[in-house]
């Protein structure tokens, strides 16, 4: 299902949860919303299945309008962050729940019970139908309110922070489950996170939301590495950002120089162009610097702060009046106070619009 939300609106009295959102899903993909709390992701999540009602704008599910929660049957699935599986049913009948409840059609028993069965052993369950929900873990239980949610065979999936209640090792293991059960059963899906690793590792594109507007949108590696601006650069991992002057005027998508404060120059990528003489930022990651032993090429500057983390290691280097993070192998063992060379291709620095 293909899914078009124009200039949707909402707010709570004074307070905008969302603000003029406009976004497309094409058939199949898997889209992220993330973003901080009260950014409103959830919001709109809840406009989109029919739970809340926008102010203003228009939701479209294959160019027909749905916007009025009277319109036809939606075919959503709807996974909480708290699963809210009925605690009284069997894993079974927490399942079948959406097919007993259903307006659309009428399901047989034997049908209730294949699609059932179809479920369990579509999120890895064959076999628990009899069990209480109570008495299940909370991967399990996740697993129940996903076979749940794609039972009736929905059109459309959502998902509201539904890995938040598992232990790390868990959730790790859960986003790795989810893609592949998304991608094997082809439903076009919207994931609500404030996790960035968990967006990242899952989405075709992520909608990045701040104050109930959707700040930049894009693929991964686009947002990650190219991030529109220092909210982005800073919200999803761990980024440098420089301040300075374009040395030369650039035009839109070329490579220039930056003169920080201490006279270095920085080559740049401009994704917008600027003007010479331009108060600019620049947004650098750690891991796409080299450190090396200090030589004319690159930034110099002296470390201050080293930190083993196992498979890698992240220093500190102070350059002029700036500290900038950066990731060597773990295998590095430059010491504090050693001189050092920052190197990286200009495609890394990004110049934030």
């Amino acid at each position: 299902m293909s899914i078009s939300v124009k200039n949707i609106s909402r707010s709570f009295g004074d307070f905008k949860a969302v603000n003029d959102v406009s976004i497309d899903v094409e058939s199949g993909e898997l889209i992220a919303l993330l973003g901080p709390s009260g950014s409103g992701k959830t919001t709109l999540l809840r406009i989109i299945a029919g739970l809340e009602t926008a102010d203003s704008g228009q939701i479209c599910f294959h160019g027909e309008d749905a916007t009025d929660s009277s319109v036809g049957e939606r075919r959503i699935g709807f996974v909480f962050q708290h699963y809210a599986l009925f605690r009284h049913m069997t894993v079974f009948e927490n399942i079948a729940f959406p097919l007993r409840v259903a307006k659309d059609r009428r399901y047989g028993r034997e049908e209730v019970s294949s699609l059932v069965g179809q479920a369990l052993a579509t999120v890895g369950l064959s076999g628990y139908g009899d069990r209480p929900a109570t008495r299940l873990s909370g991967g399990q239980q996740q697993r129940v309110a996903l076979a749940r949610a794609i039972v009736h065979r929905p059109k459309l999936l959502l998902l509201d922070e539904p890995l938040s209640n598992l232990d790390a090792a868990l959730r790790e293991d859960m986003r790795t489950e989810l893609r592949r059960l998304q991608q094997q059963i082809g439903v076009t899906t919207i994931y609500v996170t404030h996790d960035q690793s968990e967006a990242l590792a899952m989405s075709d594109r992520i909608a990045v939301m701040d104050k109930g507007r959707i700040v930049q949108m894009g693929d991964p590696r686009d947002i990650y590495f190219r991030p529109a601006n220092a909210f982005v650069a800073n919200f999803i991992g761990a980024a440098n950002l420089l301040h300075g002057k374009s040395e030369d005027a650039v035009a839109a998508g070329g490579i220039g120089s930056v003169r920080l404060p201490n006279g270095s120059l920085v080559a740049c990528l401009f994704p917008s162009g600027a003007a010479k003489g331009t108060d600019t930022t620049v947004s650098l990651r750690p891991e796409s610097i080299v450190v090396g032993a200090e030589t004319n090429a690159g930034l110099n500057g002296t470390i201050v702060s080293s930190s083993f983390l196992g498979s890698s290691v992240r220093y500190e280097v102070r350059i002029g009046d700036d500290v900038i993070r950066a990731m060597a192998a773990g295998e590095s063992t430059l010491s504090v106070g050693s001189p050092v060379s920052l190197t990286f291709p200009p495609t890394a620095a990004v110049v934030l619009g």
